[in-house]
């Protein structure tokens, strides 16, 4: 099945955010609570929301497309701001966000939903945009993937 650039980024978030809300309600296996639970489930999620936020924001003001199903429709290799520590701070801030609310939800089941995000967007996202960037931009991302990190 070619599901590569095919399911939008916040399409995929929705989904993982909906099957942590199932898991959580029907196959908990086993429920974790701690101490400062909910602030840690919110520092996440906040963390995660700013973190894509400036991803896209520096992605506008570059205007470059934020659209990450045509990556050969970029218009500059963007490196600077947030892209100077993470290739992909959108797709970081998104999964930041899912791990909050899977510690929010307290399931620990959950956390195999945070799992299948990460690998799911790695494999059909982040990987076919890396291809297109490196044809599209050649040495220039060649050396970009050598001085920064994919996730962090």
């Amino acid at each position: 099945m070619k599901l590569s650039l095919k399911i939008p980024p916040l399409a995929q978030a929705a989904i993982a955010v909906f099957l942590i809300w199932l898991v959580d309600r029907h196959a908990p296996l086993y429920h974790i609570d701690f101490n400062y639970q909910n602030l840690v489930a919110r520092v996440l999620i906040g963390t995660g929301l700013i973190i894509a936020l400036s991803g896209v924001l520096t992605f506008r003001k570059l205007k470059t497309t934020v659209d990450p199903r045509i990556p050969e429709k970029a218009k500059k290799l963007v490196f600077t701001g947030i892209y100077k520590y993470t290739r992909n701070p959108m797709y970081l801030g998104l999964l930041l966000a899912i791990t909050g609310v899977a510690v929010y939800s307290g399931a620990f089941s959950s956390l195999f939903v945070v799992f299948l995000f990460a690998a799911f967007i790695n494999k059909y996202q982040i990987i076919p945009e890396e291809v297109a960037l490196q044809e599209k931009f050649g040495d220039s991302y060649t050396h970009y993937t050598r001085n920064v990190r994919r996730w962090l």
